[in-house]
C-alpha cells in the first residue's frame, strides 16, 4: 500500500465512499466478524443529521392519580387515546403504549408526587412489555412531605430500540413499606396558566 500522503487531495462528494467496519445491523444487533464494508458520505451525513422528533405528548387530565396503597401497583394512564395504526406511536386510554414503527425512541415521563404532612412516601416506577416482563430498571423516589400542597417532581428518561411492532405499559407502585402517597396536579395561582398535570408522557423517535 502506498503512503497515504502520496494520494491526491480532493474535495469530497456525497457519492464518494469510505471503508468501515460493520459492527451492528439496522436493528442494533451485533454483526459477527465485523466485516469491512463501504459507506457513502451521503449515508454518513444522513446518520449524523438524525435527531429525535416528537411523536406523542399526553398527560393525565385528572387532579390525582392514585395507584393504591399496596404492593401491587397499577398501570399509569395519560388521558384519551391518541394515534392510529399508521402512527409511529399510539396511546390507549388504558395506558397501553404501542410502537408501530421500528427504530430508536426516547421516553420521557414526568410526575408530581404528593403525600400527607410528615409522611415518608415511596413511589416505584417500571415499564412492562406485552408478555408482562419488566423492561429496564425500576425507578424509585422517596420523599418526606412537609405540606399537602407540596409536590415532588419525578422525571424518568429512557431509550428503547424497537425492532418490530410492540406495546408496553408504565406501572406505578406505592408500597406499604412507606406512607400512602399519590400523583397530584399543581394548580397555578389566579389561573395564571394551565394546571400542571400529575402525569405527563413525551415520546420522540430518532429520524
Amino acid at each position: 500500500m502506498a503512503i497515504i500522503s502520496s494520494y491526491p487531495v480532493l474535495t469530497p462528494q456525497l457519492g464518494d465512499k469510505v471503508l468501515g467496519s460493520n459492527t451492528v445491523d439496522s436493528t442494533g444487533q451485533p454483526v459477527e466478524g465485523n466485516p469491512t464494508v463501504q459507506y457513502t458520505l451521503n449515508d454518513i451525513k444522513l446518520l449524523v443529521d438524525q435527531q429525535y422528533v416528537q411523536q406523542l405528548s399526553a398527560f393525565n387530565p385528572n387532579n390525582t392519580f392514585n395507584p393504591g396503597y399496596n404492593n401491587t401497583g397499577s398501570i399509569i394512564t395519560f388521558g384519551a387515546a391518541q394515534g392510529t395504526g399508521t402512527s409511529a406511536v399510539m396511546l390507549g386510554a388504558d395506558g397501553r403504549i404501542t410502537f408501530n414503527l421500528k427504530g430508536a425512541y426516547s421516553i420521557q415521563q414526568i410526575y408530581y408526587g404528593q403525600g400527607a404532612i410528615n409522611n415518608n412516601v415511596i413511589l416505584n416506577f417500571k415499564m412492562v412489555d406485552s408478555n408482562g416482563t419488566q423492561v429496564g430498571p425500576t425507578s424509585t423516589t422517596r420523599f418526606l412531605s412537609n405540606n399537602t400542597l407540596e409536590r415532588h417532581r419525578i422525571e424518568i428518561n429512557s431509550y428503547i430500540q424497537i425492532p418490530s411492532t410492540a406495546y408496553y405499559y408504565l406501572w406505578l407502585q406505592n408500597p406499604t413499606s412507606g406512607a400512602a402517597g399519590q400523583l397530584a396536579n399543581q394548580v397555578t395561582d389566579a389561573a395564571w396558566g394551565t394546571d400542571v398535570p400529575p402525569a405527563q408522557l413525551i415520546i420522540t423517535k430518532l429520524q
